[in-house]
């Protein structure tokens, strides 16, 4: 037994002892080489009583004539799968399946035999075998109660039921409903021919008793059945095909629809009067509108210029004017507003060329998207692109996030390029692709964006003298300018002049706390006399100086304005930035330097402390050390 053992020691124990069911190793003389615990658990022996034993010890099956045989044939198959009795060590029996796999290990030859107890398997088939027994002997009942309750649905219908012979035109049987409903007794009915029942349709009764037989089921169709008394009877056919002892019949149940085609005409003949009510009343609507439409288009003709007129007075109320010149730049703006037309801006500085741009929008279709402004000449070059059209985390040393820009937040709205002739050449074509395409690009993303913006853009530069020069593309130019709009110096509306000032004036006493009840007329004809270089700021930043500087209830003008405010030359009229620099001052000195705070001069100026901290250092505004 020693020597056996240590025959078979390279064996994978692992495939042993890792699995539930037992497993035996046998020889082909039909010994016991191994087994694994399951098959000691399983029969009741322990290893050592086991290779002691065969195969004929523990199974009353297995025969030593019919070992040879199982042998060869399990060597054959290679796996071979069979059911045996195996008996455990107290003598108890129970049923297995054992599959053998024939095994050739370091030049000998195994059986591997897997055992599977199917003791369950087995009662749960003869549980099985014993139910389909019981079910057959109950079969036989279940289909004479069947056919009993059959004959009870049969006799009781309140349809018509006919059991018809196709191939005889017989009507083999009839329930005492269809006695009645025809006024047959049930003997007449037998010996009448279906066809009979429907002389007047046989066409289409053929073809409705065709189509029952090639569809193979049911079918359903409306025909009418004469009775005995020769009354046409208005009938819905059911019919389908069964097997009565091995032959094919029709059953058709008829049901009397009489009623329903009575409901259903009565139906027809109302929807029939509505529809000629409704036509009726139709064409007096329609002439009714008519006389509307033409009162409409007589009303809008006769007060078309008044209507042009409000437009401008009432949907203008941030834009302030009594001239002509501004009202026809207004009627251009009514006229672009309602379209998606881009549209190009173009006037000297403080001219107002933002406040006509959110006009332009806030009549316009895109009213409740955003307008987002875009001051070109204020971003550095740098980061203008990324102001434009954003950019991805990373894109760039700085970027710690992503970032949406400008045309991406316009989407579905209006976009303002304020200084537009500012904007670097490099960025123009991305402009340009924009505009043509509507697609955009993140700084370091390659992937268009699909946007839909209206593009209004403004300028206070020469983009014919730009484009000789070649600091402007001529493409991006006509692109631009779809639709132009000069927006008026303020020296061509002296009229607006008045106007203006009695509008700054009262929105600076408010501001700042002053009380001004007149202006002289010296100082009108002063203010309108003057050329404004700076136009409209510029008289805004003037009157804001005046009202500061009044100390009655008069405005007083102080030293501000030169002294000559002919345009007998140049030299005589401050620039922009030179009044910007003497305002601030002033407002410095009144504040004694004070930049932030509540009184300080930022807060009088309406600007925030950076900002006046960057243009003080951009004028070049130091206090001077005393």
């Amino acid at each position: 037994m020693k020597a056996k053992s240590e025959e078979i020691m390279g064996l994978p124990d692992r495939t042993f002892e890792q699995v539930s069911d037992p497993i035996i190793w046998l020889g082909s003389d039909g010994s016991i080489h191994r087994v694994n615990k399951a098959a000691c658990q399983s029969l009741g022996y322990s290893r050592k009583e086991f290779l002691s034993l065969t195969a004929y010890d523990i199974s009353p099956d297995i025969q030593e004539d019919t070992c040879p045989w199982l042998w060869a044939k399990i060597k054959e198959e290679k796996t071979f799968t069979v059911y045996f009795q195996l008996q455990k060590k107290n003598g108890d029996e129970f049923p297995t399946e054992v599959t053998n796999y024939f095994i050739a290990f370091d030049g000998k030859e195994f059986i591997c035999c897997f055992i599977r107890d199917i003791t369950e398997r087995r009662a749960v088939e003869d549980e099985l075998r014993r139910a389909y027994e019981e079910l057959e002997s109950k079969a036989e009942a279940a289909l004479r109660k069947g056919e009993e309750r059959f004959q009870r649905i049969f006799d009781h219908s309140n349809d018509a039921i006919f059991i018809i012979d196709p191939g005889r035109d017989k009507i083999i049987d009839a329930n005492p409903m269809a006695c009645r409903m025809l006024g047959f007794s049930r003997e007449e009915l037998l010996a009448t021919p279906m066809s009979a029942i429907h002389p007047n349709e046989m066409p289409q009764f053929l073809a409705f008793v065709e189509s029952v037989f090639e569809q193979e089921k049911g079918w359903t169709d409306e025909l009418c059945c004469l009775t005995k008394s020769g009354k046409s009877l208005p009938a819905e056919i059911s019919a389908s095909i069964i097997d009565i002892e091995g032959k094919s019949r029709m059953v058709a149940m008829v049901r009397d629809i009489t009623d329903r085609k009575r409901a259903e005409r009565a139906q027809r003949e109302a929807k029939e009067m509505l529809e000629e009510l409704v036509k009726q009343r139709t064409s007096e609507l329609q002439e009714a509108l008519a006389e509307v439409e033409r009162l409409k288009n007589r009303l809008e003709a006769e007060n078309i210029y008044l209507q042009e007129e409000i437009k401008i007075d009432h949907n203008f109320e941030n834009i302030i004017s009594r001239g002509d010149a501004l009202k026809k730049v207004l009627r251009k703006v009514e006229q672009v507003a309602s379209t998606d037309a881009t549209v190009l801006i173009l006037g000297e500085t403080g001219t107002g060329k933002e406040l006509l741009a959110r006009e332009i929008n806030s009549i316009s279709i895109r009213r409740n998207r955003p307008l987002v402004k875009v001051n070109c000449a204020a971003l550095p070059a740098n980061l203008i692109e990324s102001e434009l059209f954003g950019h991805e985390k990373g894109a760039f040393t700085g970027a710690l996030a992503r970032k949406i820009g400008r045309f991406e937040l316009a989407d579905g709205g209006t976009i303002f390029l304020d200084e537009i002739g500012d904007l670097p050449l490099e960025l123009q074509a991305k402009l340009l692709r924009v505009l043509q395409e509507g697609e955009i690009e993140r700084l370091g993303n390659p992937n268009t964006i699909k946007v839909d913006v209206r593009v209004i853009a403004a300028t206070n530069r020469d983009l014919d003298k730009a484009i000789e020069n070649g600091d402007f593309r001529e493409d991006l130019y006509y692109r631009l300018n779809v639709f132009p709009i000069t927006s008026p110096p303020l020296r061509e509306r002296k009229e607006d002049v008045p106007v203006l000032v009695n509008h700054f004036v009262a929105k600076y006493c408010t501001k700042i706390g002053r009380k001004i009840e007149s202006i002289p007329q010296k100082v009108m004809d002063m203010l309108q006399a003057y050329r404004w270089p700076g136009n409209v700021r510029e008289l805004e930043n003037v009157i804001e100086r005046a009202v500061i500087v009044s100390s009655g209830k008069q405005l007083e003008l102080g030293d501000w304005l030169p002294k000559s405010t002919g345009s007998s030359g140049a030299s005589q009229t401050p620039t922009l930035e030179e009044l910007e620099k003497e305002h601030i001052l002033d407002m410095l000195e009144l504040t004694g330097w004070r930049v932030s705070g509540e009184k300080g001069a930022a807060k009088i100026l309406g600007m925030k402390p950076t900002t006046l901290e960057a243009r003080m250092k951009k004028l070049g505004i130091r206090r001077s050390s005393k």
